[in-house]
């Protein structure tokens, strides 16, 4: 016996939910037009017994119908439901029987039956409740036949409705399996459709890039959590609309108009209102339709900054590599030929002078050479979120266990549990550069090598920073070297590359972060980075 589809339920469901009523009110009808004709033949042969049959038949549709629940058990169960479509066999077989048999017509109710248990039960049982019509139709008559004088010859009518419901079982499963497959495929389809949907829904939550949809009044019908984390401190609810409360901000609104205007023309970088952050603004229509809804895409300047300082730092190790190459192996050949000069009995003393100046400035090359390299030296590309105290903590030991130059360094919280997105490898080279100016200046001011470490959060627009406070005890640096302290290759000493604090810029700002240069109230000399949010902040 073949297992009959569970995938749509709702649907057998609503047949066996006609059937049943069908159940109610055939036995119902017949008992009315047999009380109100005297002419019909309903009943004519048995009165009793169809009344009797009739009423047994309604209440037994009645029962399958409201007593149990919803009908669900009859739909669920094949063997149930078999057994229900065998009684109503019966029951109309009876009806028959006691209006005379197949001369009354009611034998043509079975068609009925047998289509609906051809629906709902597939696979061979609905032939055999074929066989079974058949079967009680043909024994009613004989039973007619032997039981009552001058019987009517109903076999070959009999024998055409059999064959007609045994038509009708066959013909409503064919086409029953092909609404079926038809159903199955479509189900799979839409579930297909569904879990792509998802799978969508959940790319674009997950995009960096911020998707907002909005319609042609500039509402927000939609965005992803991206946008949402941008547009957040400009978004403030409309009470008045409740399907689309959420406005676009002034400054996106005007650059969208501008847009609608000439699709050609670059959208202007926009700062979000209540937020100092930039960003950078795309549209595109959801429809052809120029009445359409609009795509909104944001992307925050900083991430594209950091793109690009990224892709800064590669050229610059493509460059160091070619500097390695070509520089610094004359720079050896020269170096090594001068100091051989050096060392020979034959060079007077005003030309020792001469090679001295050139092995000086053969090791200042080579210094700037070396620097240059450092920013390339990074296999850790990974940014990870750190806990900044205990990185801190571990920095400072493993610094104080490999520098002469270091008295005291002091590590001071000021807010507890922070947490920083970085690169490792380029913050411990930041802070390794910022530990040997901050030491050195102290000792040359002080006669010790000092420090003070600081690290918590500041609130910058409502935006809680992450920064670390690098503080000596040097003189301090002047205005007018102040204002070129960052650029390449300035410095304030002899000895000098003015590299090191220009890369170590470089690095914060391809990590999202910031190296400023201040004072404390006290007037001490301040080197600060102030680190970008760990969610912000680029894998």
């Amino acid at each position: 016996m073949n297992e009959r589809t569970a995938q749509y339920p709702g649907q057998i469901y609503n047949v066996s939910v006609v059937y049943n009523i069908y159940r109610i009110v055939l036995p119902l009808v017949l008992l009315v037009s047999s009380l109100g004709q005297s002419s019909t033949l309903l009943g004519a042969l048995d009165p009793t017994l169809f009344v009797q049959v009739c009423t047994v038949y309604a209440i037994f549709g009645v029962i399958v119908t409201f007593f149990l629940p919803l009908g669900t058990v009859i739909v669920k169960s094949e063997h149930i439901l078999t057994g229900s479509l065998i009684i109503d066999i019966f029951a109309i077989t009876l009806l028959t029987y006691s209006s005379g048999g197949m001369i009354s017509g009611l034998g043509l109710l079975l068609i009925v039956t047998i289509a609906s248990g051809s629906i709902l039960i597939r696979g061979r049982i609905s032939t055999f409740l074929a066989a079974v019509a058949a079967l009680s139709l043909i024994y009613s008559e004989l039973y007619l036949t032997l039981s009552i004088d001058n019987p009517s010859n109903q076999f070959i009518q009999t024998g055409i409705l059999g064959a007609i419901l045994f038509t009708t079982s066959l013909y409503i499963q064919t086409l029953t399996n092909r609404i079926y497959k038809a159903a199955v495929l479509a189900e799979k389809q839409a579930s297909d459709i569904i879990e792509l949907e998802k799978l969508n829904n959940e790319i674009i939550q997950r995009m960096r890039t911020g998707v907002v949809v909005a319609n042609p009044q500039d509402r927000i019908v939609s965005m992803n959590s991206a946008a949402r984390s941008i547009l957040l401190p400009a978004l403030k609810p409309d009470e008045d609309q409740e399907e689309h409360p959420y406005k676009l901000p002034p400054a996106l609104s005007e650059q969208l108009n501008l847009w609608k205007i000439n699709s050609k023309r670059q959208p202007q970088p926009i700062i979000i209102p209540n937020s100092t952050r930039q960003v950078q603004l795309n549209f595109a229509f959801l429809t052809p339709e120029s009445d359409s809804d609009v795509l909104v895409f944001l992307e925050d300047n900083l991430q594209i900054v950091q793109r690009v300082r990224q892709m800064k730092l590669a050229s610059l190790g493509k460059l160091t590599a070619s500097i390695a190459h070509e520089v610094r192996n004359p720079l050896g050949a020269i170096s090594h030929a001068s100091q051989l000069l050096r060392e020979s009995i034959t060079v007077n003393e005003d030309d020792k002078r001469m090679i001295e100046i050139i092995l000086d400035h053969c090791n200042r090359v080579n210094l700037i050479i070396e620097d240059v390299l450092d920013a390339s030296r990074h296999d850790d590309t990974t940014a990870n979120v750190i806990d900044l105290e205990a990185w801190i903590t571990g920095f400072i030991n493993n610094y104080k266990s490999t520098h002469e130059l270091c008295a005291d360094i002091q590590l001071q919280m000021v807010t507890s549990d922070v947490k920083v997105k970085v690169i490792e490898g380029q913050l411990e080279q930041v802070l390794n550069n910022l530990f040997d100016n901050g030491l050195r200046y102290s000792f040359k001011n002080t006669g010790d090598a000092t420090l003070l470490i600081q690290i918590g959060m500041e609130n910058n627009d409502g935006d809680e920073q992450p920064f670390i406070h690098i503080i000596d005890d040097g003189p301090g640096i002047g205005e007018e070297d102040e204002s070129r302290l960052f650029e390449p290759f300035h410095t304030t000493e002899s000895s000098g590359t003015g590299l090191g604090l220009y890369i170590s810029k470089e690095l914060c700002e391809a990590n999202q972060s910031q190296l400023v240069y201040g004072r404390t109230p006290s007037g001490k000399s301040s080197f600060s980075i102030f680190f970008g949010n760990p969610d912000r902040v680029m894998s």
